[in-house]
């Protein structure tokens, strides 16, 4: 046995850049109101058409027994019977979305909604009769653009104007809609889309709405809930607040009508958000996050309200109500990427390990989980490389913490080392497996992925630690974290790269000009220049949340956290990436960083992709960008990786 386990290790084979980009994951679970069956979604990415595929396959849970169904369909929703599911289709020519009835086994389709528009969002009442829906005017149905108009503080570079978002109230027998909302406002926007929410007696909905449907205005959200009888529409909260984008919404309780939301928990913007119960905060004993930089969820089951958010490096889920405090319903070792409760009780939820991909389980209270499904199983005949949780000791005694994952197949305490600051500033990379990693890892170098203060998992401290401090902090943080892993003998001190997206391709820029220990860097889509951010940017309020409500009004303070400050200063050979379709770190900074850094002498190559925004989203892109990163690396000293090229 134990020769088989060595034989496997040798035998195995290193990722391809083709491995990373053909990945399958399940990334949506459904669970009927009966508890019997689910529905998952099934993402294919297709190397040949450059596309990621979506296909739904239902699951009975009594006897395993998973049915695929009919393909163009997303989003499902139940039916309070369990007899009929509610999807979205999308139009393969116009794009326009329609909501769609089928039977529990995909049979029987039948277009409930058409053009003039098309449905964003949509939810089931209680009685099964109706459907809410959140419409825009269909794709071709807009008004012709002036050639003069007025932008706002909250456009982006790009003047992107996304189509206005009413809410309708449908009937399923007949199809025929009301619309229920007559103001200004839009019921939605990019990052507050969302389900309504129905009371238990169906009299009203509990939505989000914002002064327009630009991105940035998620800043000036309302919670508010719409009779739906005679139309009015009252505030829910009754006080202004803060909800950051992608932010859980409001939502009914199955009885009685409690309202749970979520918003900051002091009101400021570089804070925690907490779960409220009808104006109650359930959650302040539990100093975590409930946005989790967007992947946070929360549902009613019964009287209680379960909810997901980061817990060091895991997504966890909780349970609470307003008598109790959160109780942990899932361990630390993994991540919850998604969960679906039915009202009988039991749970279906997606779980992955840093080496183990996304699976469905099943959690019945007073049981162990259980697992279903063996659709995400690490590709066949690959490597897999260890990864574990590394923590140290910050200059200030803070406990930092990162995940280190360990090459194979060479001796670590020589192999080069990866370091990549996360995204957000206020995110951090959860317990599920890191694709990226192991396409370096198999490939013999150790791939570091530190959460320096600022990051998710820790507390309301970490993102006041930021406030005006986007370098510094963060940095030493880091460099201490690099410290740590090599005193536990992996990698070499002179074999050291850093590579980052976003903020951490800010925080790789930052680090650059302010220390020398690296053979390369790339700096992917970053933040350079935190001025030109703030007034390009589709989404100012992250510049907003650290750096003050005006931060054009303190240029000194700016200046001094931007990278392209102390371009001059950099001395490690830089590729810097940028998606030319980029409205969340607009791509112009890059360009003045780059040029900056290579009047200074250093060597410094700008790499644009003409399909990518905020990076690519396509596998041949994610493919490309990896190559490119890696490719770098190995032109600099790093260790060689057969699929590492540049672009023609």
């Amino acid at each position: 046995m134990f020769a088989s386990i060595l034989l496997a290790a040798v035998t195995a084979a290193p990722w391809k850049g083709s491995d990373v980009g053909a990945i399958s994951l399940i990334d949506d679970v459904q669970i009927t109101p009966t508890g019997n069956a689910v529905l998952i979604d099934v993402e294919r990415p297709n190397l040949s058409t450059d596309e990621f595929s979506s296909r739904y396959r239902a699951i009975s849970l009594p006897s395993g027994a998973s049915k695929t169904m009919p393909s163009g369909l997303t989003g499902p929703r139940w039916s309070p019977d369990g007899n009929t599911i509610a999807w979205a289709r999308p139009d393969e020519k116009t794009g326009n979305v329609a909501i769609v009835l089928t039977r529990a086994d995909g049979s029987g389709a039948r277009a409930l909604t058409h053009a003039p528009r098309s449905v964003v969002k949509f939810a089931w009442s209680h009685d099964g009769k109706r459907i809410a829906a959140i419409e825009t005017p269909s794709h071709g149905a807009h008004t012709a653009a002036s050639r003069m108009h007025w932008m706002t503080a909250e456009s982006d570079y790009r003047d992107t104007r996304p189509p206005k978002r009413d809410v309708y109230a449908i009937d399923v027998a007949t199809g025929g809609e009301r619309e229920l909302t007559h103001d200004t406002w839009s019921y939605g926007g990019p990052v507050t889309d969302h389900d309504p929410s129905w009371s238990s007696d169906d009299a009203r909905l509990a939505v989000v709405r914002q002064p327009s449907p630009l991105y940035g205005d998620f800043e000036h959200a309302q919670y508010v809930t719409i009779d739906v009888q005679t139309a009015t529409v009252t505030d829910a909260v009754g006080h202004p607040f803060f909800a950051y984008p992608g932010t859980i919404p409001p939502a009914f309780a199955p009885s009685g009508n409690p309202l749970s939301y979520v918003y900051t928990w002091d009101g400021q913007l570089p804070s925690r958000e907490d779960l409220y119960i009808d104006g109650r905060d359930v959650t302040a004993s539990l100093d975590r996050d409930l946005w989790s930089c967007g992947a946070s969820g929360a549902q009613w089951q019964r009287n209680d309200v379960l909810f997901t958010l980061m817990d060091g490096v895991d997504i966890r889920l909780y349970r609470v109500n307003t008598s109790s405090a959160p109780q942990a319903l899932t361990p630390p070792g993994g991540s919850v990427e998604g969960f679906s409760a039915a009202p009988t009780g039991r749970i279906a939820y997606l779980w992955a390990t840093p080496t183990h991909n996304t699976e469905l389980y099943v959690l019945d209270p007073g049981t162990a989980p259980r697992r279903i499904t063996h659709v995400g199983d690490m590709p066949a005949g690959l490597a897999v490389a260890p990864t574990r949780t590394i923590e140290w000791q910050a200059a200030d005694g803070r406990t930092i913490h990162g995940q280190l994952t360990t090459p194979v197949g060479v001796d670590a305490s020589n192999a080069p080392l990866v370091v990549e600051p996360h995204g957000g500033p206020q995110c951090a990379d959860d317990s599920s497996p890191s694709f990226v990693a192991q396409y370096f890892a198999t490939n013999g170098y150790a791939y570091f992925r530190p959460d320096p203060r600022g990051s998710d998992g820790y507390g309301d401290w970490s993102y006041k630690a930021i406030v005006g401090d986007w370098g510094n902090g963060p940095m030493t943080d880091d460099l201490s974290g690099i410290d740590a892993v090599l005193r536990s003998g992996v990698a070499k001190a002179d074999r050291l790269y850093i590579e980052g997206i976003s903020y951490g391709g800010y925080l790789t820029s930052w680090t650059i000009t302010h220390d020398r220990r690296f053979k390369a860097a790339v700096a992917a889509v970053p933040v350079t220049d935190i001025g030109l951010e703030y007034a390009l940017s589709e989404s100012p309020n992250i510049v907003r949340r650290f750096f003050g409500t005006k931060p054009l009004t303190d240029p000194v303070l700016l200046a001094r956290e931007s990278p392209i400050t102390y371009a001059s200063a950099d001395t490690t050979p830089t590729l810097m990436m940028i998606g030319l379709l980029d409205t969340r770190a607009p791509y112009a900074q890059t360009i003045e960083f780059y040029k900056a850094v290579a009047e200074g002498g250093t060597q410094a190559q700008l790499l644009a992709d003409a399909k990518a925004g905020h990076g690519p989203d396509d596998p041949q892109g994610l493919i490309s960008w990896l190559q490119a990163t890696a490719a770098w690396f190995v032109q600099h000293g790093g260790a060689p990786i057969p699929d590492a090229v540049m672009p023609k």
